[in-house]
């Protein structure tokens, strides 16, 4: 799993287009032996291989994540993304919910990004492919679209990126079906992955803990819906402005430059 993803991924649930923060370094420790389960690892292989040839696809996630308020009770909220995909260059993602109403467009050349809460957007220049773009996306600009993993073109090679320990806990349930419940660990969290056990191996839940963080929270995403046959609709991967929407500037979405101090990040805590 590609841990910046993974380590970002609910505070981008909230964080507004100004952009993110760089996560403070852990406290250095010394590597863990890695310890790899085969059968773990071939379930999640063979889901990533299936990924990685579909030409085109869509998802619908419900999202929870926990928010721990300094002093206050724990609180969970809920956001529904859905994204599609068309192999090599087109992503298109909506989510609306509890902390945020936003959607996104990638057409193979620009990702723009609009915030329908506010009716502004930015758009950006990208590179050609999906995996260039979303690398972009994160190196320079701080933001990382959740449930991307599942969205590169070698699906398996990005969730096992600084992966030590992997565990196959059997067969149980998610999103109505039965599936391989997976388990793994990583610096500074640990994650688990339910993949469907019928002929067609997708990924039908996520759970994080971030198990560094007090209070150890979660961010959790069940995949209650996939579409992997349709034809994708015209104009799906086309941004066209709303009336009334304003644009601003893509510097407001670049990563702040190391000594900047940058936007205040609103993000919950212990979604870093």
């Amino acid at each position: 799993m590609k841990q910046i993803s993974w380590m970002v991924v609910a505070a981008l649930a909230l964080a507004p287009l100004a952009g993110a923060q760089e996560a403070e370094p852990g406290p250095s420790s010394t590597p863990p032996a890695r310890s790899v389960e085969a059968r773990a690892e071939q379930e999640l292989k063979k889901m990533g291989e299936f990924l990685a040839g579909l030409p085109h696809f869509a998802l619908e996630a419900e999202e929870t994540f926990d928010e721990l308020p300094d002093g206050q009770l724990r609180r969970q909220l809920t956001n529904v993304r859905r994204v599609a995909v068309e192999r090599p260059n087109h992503v298109a993602a909506d989510a609306k919910g509890d902390t945020l109403s936003r959607a996104s467009w990638y057409d193979g050349r620009t990702v723009t990004v609009l915030d329908k809460e506010h009716n502004v957007y930015a758009t950006i220049e990208a590179p050609g492919t999906i995996d260039a773009t979303f690398d972009k996306l994160t190196d320079e600009y701080g933001v990382v679209l959740p449930l991307v993993d599942l969205l590169y073109s070698d699906p398996y090679a990005v969730l096992m990126a600084g992966v030590t320990y992997v565990r196959y806990l059997g067969l149980h349930q998610a999103a109505g079906v039965a599936c391989h419940h997976l388990a793994f660990s990583q610096e500074t969290i640990e994650w688990q992955i339910w993949v469907d056990a019928g002929e067609k191996p997708l990924p039908r839940k996520l759970v994080i803990t971030y198990v560094q963080e007090p209070g150890e929270p979660q961010y959790s995403a069940v995949i209650r819906r996939w579409t992997l046959d349709a034809k994708v609709p015209e104009g799906l991967f086309t941004f066209e402005a709303p009336e009334g929407a304003q644009k601003i500037d893509a510097q407001a979405m670049r990563r702040p430059e190391a000594g900047d101090p940058g936007p205040t990040e609103t993000a919950p805590k212990g979604g870093r």
